[in-house]
């Protein structure tokens, strides 16, 4: 790339390292034990399943001692019904680099407003796909995957780690390792880490995903219901050892909706087909085909106004109600002893039949073997 293409800093915002750095999470105390973190992450998800976990923290930070996102993981697989909880019902990042981990608890604004967005794109999608010629067969193997996990190598000394993500949204090709778009929604201290968060999918991906979209709704600070949207790209700038990948922040938190709730005059989120896969796919597929996506201003104020006004009516909504003198009955639930025993009784079954066919096994060979030698 030529650096007559390099966008400049006068209209774009290239993010330096330096702002990245923000103030360590504390470390558990030195006299605390190992994976002292460990223990308290697996009570945070029994909270939540059972009920007990207020949603006024979307967003929670916990930085982790080395092994011990592993040891996070092992003390889940061994309640297999609360491993099944999490991985359906919980949305989690980790980053290896850092060893923070981040439980994602988005409140029903938020998961409205983002469904509406993806299923806007998903519309226009599907009408490209209806065409004919490369942008079409391109199109038709795009998807919204939304909090679909992707995964990246740590990026230093812990290359055995892995950095785990479930963003709000994403588009896939079906060809593709990573998504080529993927949108965050911002909120409280998400804000802060946005930017960085942006940073680890364009670089850790290795520029794979190729654009991604934060929408800062974070409304209510003295009544204001202002809501942005920003954009991260990847671009290439020459130095002396010959190029460097660097985040570049094409659209700073520009405004989409006021502090009164009316939607700005602003052009509102502008995405290429090609923005939904990787460079090298796009060339073999597209060549230089392309078309636009647009969501306007005034339709991401309308989605967000909406997911607002379904979440304050939540108790007004109608709904049906049983005739007099109708009763419920719930099937009779095991106690966990009882399931634990059974589950015991099972596998101590299972072991005998094992050993058994091990016997059964070992005895024909004996008897085949002597037939042999006797033959």
């Amino acid at each position: 790339m030529s650096t007559s293409q390099h966008l400049t800093t006068e209209s774009k915002h290239i993010t330096p390292p330096s702002s990245f750095a923000n103030d360590p999470l504390t470390p558990p105390p030195t006299e605390e034990r190992p994976f002292s973190q460990a223990g308290r992450i697996i009570s945070l998800f029994k909270s939540i399943r059972d009920g007990r976990h207020s949603r006024e923290q979307p967003w929670t930070e916990i930085e982790l001692a080395p092994g011990e996102y592993d040891e996070i993981e092992r003390q889940l697989r061994r309640d297999e019904a609360l491993y099944g909880y999490v991985q359906d019902k919980v949305r989690y990042d980790y980053n290896a680099d850092l060893r923070r981990l981040v439980i994602r608890m988005p409140s029903g604004v938020h998961e409205l407003f983002i469904d509406a967005v993806e299923d806007e794109i998903r519309s226009q999608l599907k009408a490209i796909r209806n065409g004919l010629g490369p942008e079409a067969r391109f199109a038709q193997k795009v998807r919204p995957a939304r909090s679909t996990e992707i995964e990246f190598s740590a990026g230093d000394a812990r290359a055995a780690e892995k950095s785990k993500y479930e963003p709000d949204a994403s588009f896939w090709h079906d060809d593709a390792q990573f998504p080529g778009v993927i949108m965050e929604v911002a909120y409280s201290q998400k804000k802060k880490r946005l930017a960085r968060l942006a940073e680890d999918y364009l670089l850790d991906s290795d520029a794979n995903v190729q654009v991604v979209v934060g929408l800062d709704i974070e409304y209510g600070k003295k009544g204001s219901r202002k809501a942005t949207l920003s954009v991260w790209r990847t671009h290439l700038f020459p130095v002396d050892e010959g190029s460097e990948l660097r985040v570049v922040q094409e659209i700073i938190s520009e405004t989409f909706r006021d502090e009164n709730g009316n939607p700005a005059d602003h052009t509102g989120l502008r995405l290429r087909l090609r923005d939904f896969a990787h460079k090298g796919l796009v060339q073999d597929i597209m060549e230089s085909e392309d078309q636009e996506l647009a969501i306007s201003a005034q339709q991401l104020c309308d989605f967000l106004t909406l997911a607002e006004a379904k979440v304050e009516r939540k108790g007004s909504l109608s709904k049906d109600s049983l005739d007099p003198g109708v009763k419920k009955r719930k099937r009779l639930e095991t106690p966990p002893e009882e399931i634990a025993l059974e589950d015991e009784a099972k596998y101590i079954e299972s072991e005998q039949r094992a050993a058994k066919r091990v016997a059964d096994a070992d005895s024909d060979y004996e008897n085949l073997s002597y037939k042999s030698s006797s033959g």
